[in-house]
């Protein structure tokens, strides 16, 4: 009788790794955005620099994350969840909208609030990859995964309501912040920007701490 080996998503690491990444640059990007938020720094060199700082560090982010979410779809498919698939794929979709509208953004093609959009559905994978068992993660992360999707839901609530109720001008360019809103709209622009700042206290906070527990999680899986 031949021991058991180990099964190569158990024996690739770089996943884990990875996912650690991530986390640590989502956390630095989470930083440089309570930076720019608190200080409100007077000097737009600096302001500049605190906002690309956070848009590079989400860029990174969603690019380490790839291979992870591919890596748990395929934990998946070993207990015959074809969903698994689906799901891993879904993720990386969202990820690379996340990166090409962030990039965009960078040189003045479209609004810096677009990339919440498929940021949302980043948070709608992770509400589902955290309520599928066939992938193993621990109770733990379950629940802080699915704390940390819903927060990123309502950051996607942003660009979408701004557009609806606000100003639609959002969808087809970058928007000056020194533009006032319309008139009539500075109730639902307040109620929608107290929803950005929930769902962002909440989401950009948890969501890096999770992919950095669950690349921990799984390195340690793969030590086994």
């Amino acid at each position: 009788m031949q021991p058991p080996t180990a099964s190569p998503i158990s024996g690739n690491r770089l996943p884990g790794r990875l996912a650690i990444i991530s986390g640590v640059f989502g956390i630095a990007a989470f930083a440089c955005l309570v930076v720019f938020l608190v200080m409100r720094p007077s000097d737009p060199q600096t302001s500049h620099i605190l906002l690309r700082s956070h848009d590079a560090g989400v860029i990174v982010q969603s690019l380490c994350l790839m291979p992870f979410a591919l890596a748990l779809g395929a934990i998946a498919r070993q207990q015959s969840h074809e969903t698994g698939r689906v799901m891993g794929i879904a993720a990386v979709t969202s990820l690379t909208l996340v990166v090409i509208l962030m990039v965009l953004s960078f040189v003045n093609i479209v609004a810096d609030v677009l990339y919440m959009i498929p940021q949302g559905a980043v948070g709608g994978w992770l509400i589902a990859v955290c309520r599928q068992h066939a992938n193993g993660l621990p109770k733990g992360l379950r629940i802080l995964g699915i704390v940390a999707g819903v927060g990123l839901l309502l950051i996607s609530v942003f660009p979408i309501g701004y557009a609806l109720f606000v100003d639609p001008a959002i969808l087809y360019g970058p928007i000056s912040d020194h533009v006032p809103a319309p008139p009539g709209t500075r109730k639902a622009n307040g109620i929608i920007h107290l929803v950005l700042a929930i769902g962002t206290l909440i989401g950009c906070s948890m969501y890096p701490l999770w992919s950095a527990l669950a690349g921990r999680w799984f390195l340690m899986r793969g030590d086994r």
